[in-house]
């Protein structure tokens, strides 16, 4: 942890040399007034800017020889940083825990003090006491009953009631709590955040916004895409340079995985019967692990080549990419695109999962039934696209190209390269190679590197999956997704089961199959590739959480919904339970001390 005494002693250092060490931004290495003069100019447009963004402004500006135009570029730069990174955010250090966490106090603070006064009127400002002393005139007057009151004015009442419409209290509440969010909103912008509406109810929204934790976590994920962004825009992420990701997020993302693994250490859990492990232990046991992940898709990928092989369907290596305004740097030459509209590889990302939604909409309205798997990656820059693998019937290939076409050239379709480079079809001959094999180097690039010789950019392939890792963390791109097929939540707990279940049943051989990592033979038993959820004779089994101490259901904290684990799953109607325990989590100083070394 850095005292704060440290922290800006450091800022300060750092501001002085961002600008000392170029030549043509340090006003007291020149004599000549008109140097002096711009460099002024330039460090007062860059001062505003965090350290680190100083400098590759910098950077790019001691490029330009000519004054004017160095003068421009500085200018335009800093407009365009200014623009995609809140001026609150810019100062936040993003590598201490400390300093976001004292800024989502006050965030949540100023939130609650907005909350309180539309909620005003809930509040008793005073207490009930000091009420009674001013209103009452003696301790009698408030103990008469209410059968004492005139006749006249209890008839009146009750017309007045029955002529007043109920309302709701929940109805009143729920305007209140929009009232606050409303209010909020301004404030939530000044951070580049906006109201939580999707998926919550209006009380889960406001409390959310209220809510310390909530902002930090909130805030580290917007710094962390802001700087990214900015660094893309500077021409700093590209394979001249820093490829996939700048060197300032995949350091950031190595030092949260070294403090995840830490914290992971440093928790134990204890279950029922007395076993204990710790939190890192268990998480190496599944697919958090990347060699656990990584074979665990190439299971799935082996086994619908498998089905395609017995349906005698045709394979299709398919790439998609985004169309020129969402690529910062041309590849060859590592010059900024002049096309580039400061897409970042979220919005990226986003634009092609819309893509492949219509696609798949559009087979499925033509009864084309592909399966397979897709894979988003970065390109040099940053910039996503998307490998897919799929399979389908020989007959249907033309379809199936020309709908995924179609869509890949609807947006800028007549822009120079679109229809050579917005997507690429390559079928896959058995003679030459296996499908599996074909899209074995993305998953491995992706994942650990492991296995190849070097990157598609001549990397080292290990530090190339650290920058994509990185990549995908920051932007939270999702990195693999299967369509088509049985599920792999149901796979994940048939493995669970040791025990034989009902003899010669679906549940017993999609177990058997599961066990022996058999992908094709577990689909079958689930009933096909191309069939919907809930028509699979096997479903998950999910159960309340009970607070062990009082017996009542557990309850999320925000929206008050009831948490639901998965106990197993369901077969004609019967549970086969797949976790038998229930876990205590607790620090490493909760320890409990081993009696055996009692004397």
């Amino acid at each position: 942890m850095i005292s704060p005494n440290n922290r800006v002693r450091e800022t300060i250092d750092d501001l002085h040399n961002a600008s000392s060490s170029f030549l043509f931004a340090n006003v007291e290495q020149h004599t000549n007034r008109v140097a002096r003069d711009n460099a002024r100019f330039i460090k007062a447009q860059v001062s505003p800017l965090p350290v680190k963004l100083q400098k590759a402004v910098l950077q790019g500006a001691e490029k330009i020889a000519d004054e004017v135009e160095r003068n421009v570029f500085v200018r335009q730069t800093v407009k365009r940083i200014n623009e995609s990174f809140p001026e609150e955010l810019r100062h936040i250090s993003i590598e201490d825990d400390d300093d976001i966490m004292r800024v989502a106090k006050n965030c949540a603070a100023s939130v609650t003090r907005i909350r309180n006064n539309e909620y005003h009127w809930l509040y008793k400002r005073k207490s009930a006491n000091k009420c009674v002393k001013r209103q009452a005139v003696n301790a009698n007057t408030h103990n008469e009953p209410l059968t004492n009151v005139p006749r006249s004015m209890r008839d009146q009442n009750a017309q007045q009631s029955e002529s007043t419409p109920i309302i709701a209290l929940t109805d009143v509440c729920d305007a209140k709590r929009e009232k606050v969010l409303l209010a909020a909103q301004p404030f939530l912008a000044d951070y580049g955040l906006a109201v939580p509406y999707d998926g919550v109810t209006l009380e889960g929204a406001v409390k959310r916004i209220c809510d310390k934790t909530w902002w930090k976590r909130k805030l580290s994920k917007i710094i962390k895409q802001c700087y990214e962004a900015c660094f893309i825009q500077l021409g700093q992420v590209s394979k001249h340079r820093q490829i996939y990701a700048s060197d300032f997020t995949t350091k950031n993302r190595q030092a949260q995985k070294l403090r995840n693994d830490n914290l992971l250490n440093s928790m134990y859990v204890t279950n029922d019967i007395g076993q204990q492990f710790t939190l890192k232990e268990l998480s190496d046991l599944n697919v958090s692990n990347p060699k656990i992940r990584k074979a665990e898709l190439m299971v799935r990928m082996r086994g619908f080549e498998e089905l395609s092989k017995q349906a005698g369907d045709q394979g299709i290596f398919i790439t998609i990419t985004c169309p020129s305004k969402y690529h910062a740097v041309y590849a060859k030459s590592g010059q900024p695109n002049p096309r580039y509209e400061g897409f970042t590889p979220f919005q990226g990302n986003q634009y092609l999962g819309g893509l492949f939604a219509k696609i798949r909409a559009a087979w499925q309205k033509k009864d084309l039934a592909p399966y397979g798997f897709r894979v988003a990656e970065p390109q040099h820059d940053g910039t996503p696209h998307w490998h897919i693998l799929l399979f389908t019937k020989p007959e249907d290939i033309e379809s199936v190209q020309s709908i995924v076409r179609h869509y890949a050239l609807l947006e800028d379709p007549g822009e120079q390269g679109a229809q050579e480079n917005r997507c690429d079809f390559k079928l896959i001959d058995p003679k030459k190679g296996s499908a599996t094999g074909y899209i074995a180097k993305y998953v491995s690039k992706n994942i650990d590197g492991e296995g190849l010789d070097k990157g598609i950019y001549g990397e080292d392939p290990i530090t190339a999956a650290q920058r994509v890792d990185a990549w995908a963390s920051c932007w939270c791109i999702r990195q693999f997704q299967q369509f088509g097929g049985a599920p792999v939540s149901i796979y994940r707990e048939l493995r669970r089961l040791r025990e034989p279940l009902a003899k010669d049943s679906p549940i017993e051989q999609a177990r058997q199959a599961a066990d022996e990592s058999n992908w094709a033979a577990y689909n079958e038993a689930l009933g096909g590739l191309n069939i919907k959820r809930k028509d699979r004779p096997v479903s998950i089994a999910y159960e309340a959480s009970f607070n062990d101490e009082t017996g009542e259901c557990k309850t999320g904290y925000f929206d008050g919904e009831i948490i639901m684990k998965i106990k197993g799953l369901v077969y004609l109607g019967q549970t086969y339970v797949t976790r038998f325990y229930n876990w205590t989590v607790m620090r490493a100083a909760q320890k409990p001390f081993n009696l055996e070394f009692c004397k």
